[in-house]
């Protein structure tokens, strides 16, 4: 298991009341070049935990900080 030493906490910058799922997320960073989804999980709008990269893998989600920390994404952040 990987030392974890921090949480990093995200938001999808998304409008207010625009689910987003843990598969559009993983298209979007895969657009951008990444492998799968960056965040470790994603909480929707609902509340519902979801899962993203397994913890055992370094997150693609904060560059410099990845190999110590989960990342977490919200969905939401814009009104």
């Amino acid at each position: 298991m990987r030392k974890i030493e921090e949480i990093i906490i995200h938001c999808t910058a998304t409008p207010e009341g625009r689910d987003v799922t843990v598969e559009e997320l993983k298209r979007w960073h895969k657009a951008r070049g990444f492998s799968d989804v960056g965040y470790h999980y994603v909480i929707a709008l609902d509340g519902e935990v979801m899962a993203g990269r397994r913890e055992e893998t370094m997150g693609a989600h904060c560059s410099g900080r990845n190999a110590h920390s989960i990342g977490v994404c919200y969905v939401g952040g814009l009104d």
